[in-house]
């Protein structure tokens, strides 16, 4: 008993000296080195069907990682010392890249599935190109991703989608997703993406088109939703819908309901139904040498029957507060009826509330009087698409119809004629060696309507006179001047004819944008002409 009672007080002693006493030379323990903070994202990465076997790369405001994903799809991503918020992206088997992203915050896991409905949803964030938003991914790319920015753009989508993919309860980001991967099958959200894939299919629209289109549209989303419509075996931009057929010499209205697979049309008033031919040398052409409809790269149509110019507009809602602004139109219109149908060039601007604040005539030279007051006209919504146009005068009837880039066109017509409109934007000169090839239907002071086929290539620009001379398939040279007499028109002088070469009207041009249509009109009063080009595929 003593002993015992001795060894535990020499062992008490013991653990006095080591106490960090300070007459003690005993070495201090050395403490454990922190861990190196670790943010973990993951998801899963598929198309329908998983994508195994495939790299993910995450980018974060601080760090970076990568990780290859397992046969399901699924990933995790580790990266140290992270900075949120992130974007991520990987390529699936045929070369699309797909995009996705983390928000701010300050967890240290995440999920974020990478599919084709969260490219949509980083296209709508980034307001761009996503490839360029991974990329860059700066400062002003990284504002975007808060709770607000990443929840407007999860619904922006959902609109978008909407009579095409029901995402109500979803969240296409973070929910959890099992992709089908050999015998088994996918959930809910897989199926999603099963859907998606075969609209996107069936409308010929690859879902790179599908993201930049929806990077840049604001407002208004019926110009994209047309993107998934089913399109025609021999033209991928003419799909099903509904469409206004805009007489623009006869002002007359007709709605069509457009089967593009069958290539059938039916009259939403009559139900009268009729059927287009392919043509079989060119594509996105359809009927005969008369009776005959050219699709542009948009999708807008221009037919020509018994001599007479229509436009056939796909069918799209457009707010009124989105003809908020300034246009420049080109014109073709007669002062009696009967009698020749003269161009004219147009400045105007509209308010919020469709009523316009000034317009002016405007020529090759500059622009004369404003408008009277009295003669200025007020836009109103039509319940059945499109717009009255109301004045003094009387009412016209206006569509509007915004492209993929989220510029929009309007064509107004009336009694005594027509005109088309856009939001002027500055020329930009094209390329050395780009070549169009197009369609040419020209519509002359009787209202009838030749139409030609051409293919140009730009031979020549200069940057310092903002000028392209270009060479047509038939030998004719021309050469324009971009933005001249104004912003987004362009001038060509007129061309003597040379050796049995075609000449060329002086005329002013407006290119609508990226709808694969252009108007000219001559700059002169001996030839009155409206032409329309339509871009060949």
């Amino acid at each position: 008993m003593k002993t015992r009672l001795l060894l535990a007080a020499i062992a008490a002693a013991t653990l006095s000296a080591c106490g960090g006493g300070s007459d003690s030379t005993a070495p201090s323990a050395t403490p454990d080195t922190p861990a190196t903070p670790t943010t973990k994202v993951s998801g899963t990465a598929a198309v329908g069907a998983a994508l195994p076997n495939a790299t993910v790369q995450a980018k974060c405001a601080s760090g970076s990682g990568t990780a290859t994903t397992a046969a399901d799809g699924t990933f995790e991503i580790s990266i140290p010392d992270a900075k949120r918020p992130c974007v991520l992206s990987v390529t699936t088997p045929d070369g699309a890249t797909l995009h996705s992203v983390v928000e701010e915050g300050s967890g240290m896991n995440a999920v974020a599935n990478i599919t084709p409905l969260t490219e949509l949803i980083t296209a709508s964030l980034a307001g761009g190109n996503t490839k360029a938003f991974f990329d860059s991914f700066d400062a002003a790319a990284q504002s975007k991703l808060n709770a607000d920015g990443l929840s407007g753009a999860i619904e922006a989508v959902k609109l978008i989608l909407s009579g095409t993919i029901d995402l109500a309860g979803m969240d296409p980001l973070k929910d959890t997703l099992v992709a089908a991967h050999g015998d088994k099958p996918g959930n809910a959200l897989d199926q999603r993406l099963d859907t998606l894939g075969t609209a996107l299919a069936s409308s010929k629209t690859s879902i790179s088109d599908l993201s930049d289109a929806v990077a840049s549209n604001k407002g208004s989303t019926d110009g994209i939703k047309t993107l998934l419509n089913p399109a025609s075996a021999t033209c991928a931009t003419y799909r099903s819908g509904k469409y206004q057929k805009v007489d623009l010499t006869a002002n007359t209205i007709q709605r069509f309901t457009v089967d593009a697979v069958a290539l059938t049309r039916t009259n939403d008033a009559t139900s009268a139904s009729e059927q287009f031919e392919a043509n079989a040398s060119e594509a996105c052409r359809f009927g005969n040498t008369d009776a005959r409809l050219l699709v542009s790269k948009s999708g807008i149509g221009l037919e020509r029957r018994a001599g007479a110019p229509s436009l056939l507009i796909p069918e799209q809602t457009i707010p009124l507060s989105e003809l908020a602004g300034d246009w420049v139109a080109m014109s073709f219109e007669r002062d009696t009826n009967p009698g020749p149908y003269g161009s004219g060039l147009i400045q105007f601007s509209v308010d919020g509330a469709g009523k316009f604040t000034k317009a002016v005539d405007c020529g090759k030279s500059g622009c004369g009087q404003p408008w009277p007051a009295s003669d200025l006209p007020t836009f109103s919504a039509k319940d059945d698409g499109g717009f009255d146009l109301t004045d003094t005068s009387g009412t016209a009837r206006a569509f509007g119809f915004k492209g993929v880039d989220g510029q929009l066109a309007l064509v107004i017509v009336h009694a005594n004629g027509f005109m088309v409109a856009r939001h002027p934007v500055a020329r930009v000169l094209p390329a050395l060696g780009f070549t169009n090839a197009y369609w040419d239907a020209v519509v002359n002071a009787a209202g009838g309507t030749d139409i030609t086929t051409f293919s140009n290539t730009v031979t020549a620009v200069d940057t310092t006179a903002h000028t392209y001379t270009r060479q047509r398939n038939d030998g004719r040279i021309d050469t324009w001047y971009d933005n001249v007499p104004f912003a987004g028109l362009r001038y060509r002088p007129a061309v003597a004819p040379v050796n049995g070469i075609p000449g060329a009207a002086e005329a002013i041009s407006m290119s609508l944008s990226n709808t694969g249509l252009s108007i000219a009109i001559n700059a002169s009063s001996a030839n009155s002409f409206y032409s329309i080009s339509i871009e060949r595929p």
